[in-house]
C-alpha cells in the first residue's frame, strides 16, 4: 500500500504568491511560475501548484495541472537560453506550447520562433508549418527588417484607425490631407489687413 507523503510546498507557495502579486505579462507570468515550480523535484509539485493556485485564485484561469507542467516546462527550455527566451516571450502561450511540443533541436526552436514573431501564424497554421517542415523551404527575413516590417503594421494600423479633429462641440474625422494643411497654414497680409484662422485643435490617436 502506497502512502502518499505529506510535503511541504510552503516556500513554493511563498514564491508563487509572491509572483502574483506582481504586474506582469501572461508569458512573464507564466515563466516565474514555471521557474517556482521547477526548483522542486516532487513529482507532485505542479498539481500541488495549481491546486494553490486554483484556490487563492480563483478568478484567474490557465492553472490546470497540465498548464502547470507546460510552465514547468517553459521554464526547464529556456533557463539556459536567454536568446531564445526573449524572442519565445515575445509570441502567445498556445504558439509557445506548440513549438515547445514539437520534437526540435534548439536552432529549428529558434527558426520557429523567430518566424511566429515575424508572420504570427494561429495555432493550426504554425502546425501546418511544422508538419511540412516549412524551416526548410521558408526564408526568415534579417532581423532589422523584422522590426521595420513590425514598424511598418504599426504606423498602418494607426492610419486606417486615423484621427479627429475637436473645433468647439463638433468632432469629424481628420485627414492627411488636413493634417498638411495645417501645417504648412502660415500668416497671410493683404490690403493692410493680417488674415490668420486661430482654432483650437486636440489630436489623439484612437486604440483598437
Amino acid at each position: 500500500m502506497n502512502i502518499r507523503k505529506n510535503v511541504d510546498y510552503s516556500e513554493m507557495y511563498a514564491a508563487l504568491d509572491q509572483t502574483m502579486a506582481v504586474r506582469m505579462l501572461q508569458m512573464e507570468l507564466y515563466c516565474e511560475i514555471g521557474k517556482a515550480v521547477c526548483q522542486r523535484c516532487e513529482k507532485g509539485a505542479a498539481v500541488a501548484a495549481a491546486a494553490y493556485l486554483n484556490d487563492r485564485y480563483p478568478d484567474v484561469q490557465g492553472f490546470s495541472p497540465r498548464n502547470l507542467r507546460r510552465m514547468r516546462d517553459f521554464y526547464r527550455t529556456y533557463k539556459d537560453q536567454p536568446a531564445l527566451l526573449s524572442l519565445a516571450l515575445q509570441i502567445g502561450w498556445t504558439q509557445n506550447v506548440v513549438i515547445m511540443e514539437a520534437d526540435l533541436s534548439m536552432e529549428q526552436l529558434e527558426w520557429y520562433l523567430k518566424a511566429e514573431i515575424q508572420f504570427g501564424w494561429s495555432k493550426a497554421e504554425l502546425t501546418e508549418k511544422l508538419t511540412n517542415n516549412a524551416h526548410e523551404v521558408i526564408v526568415l527575413a534579417p532581423d532589422d527588417e523584422v522590426c521595420y516590417i513590425e514598424e511598418q503594421k504599426k504606423a498602418a494600423d494607426q492610419k486606417k484607425t486615423g484621427s479627429f479633429l475637436c473645433r468647439g462641440n463638433k468632432i469629424r474625422h481628420l485627414t492627411d490631407k488636413d493634417r498638411c494643411r495645417m501645417q504648412s497654414k502660415q500668416s497671410k497680409k493683404g490690403n493692410g489687413r493680417r488674415w490668420i484662422e486661430e482654432i483650437d485643435i486636440h489630436l489623439w490617436d484612437i486604440n483598437v
